[in-house]
């Protein structure tokens, strides 16, 4: 759990800016709303299937690009 220390004659407003960022930082709302319901295996296992196609995907399209540029 991230914390932050409020320095000396330092306003509420800024120490609380300073520890959301710490906490997106962290990950810990993303974590949050991942555990917030149950989901089953197989969803679970579509899910990441489908993010490993879409970053396969993504990275073949960013190669290609890359092919094009240096004729």
């Amino acid at each position: 759990m991230p914390s932050v220390r409020i320095k000396e004659g330092e306003p509420f407003d800024v120490a609380l800016r300073r520890f959301k960022r710490s906490c997106e930082k962290a990950g810990v709302m993303s974590e949050l709303r991942r555990r917030e319901h149950y989901e089953k295996p197989t969803t679970e296992r579509k899910r990441k299937k489908a993010a490993a196609v879409k970053r396969h995907l993504k990275k073949m399209s960013r190669d290609d690009q890359s092919r094009k540029k240096l004729y």
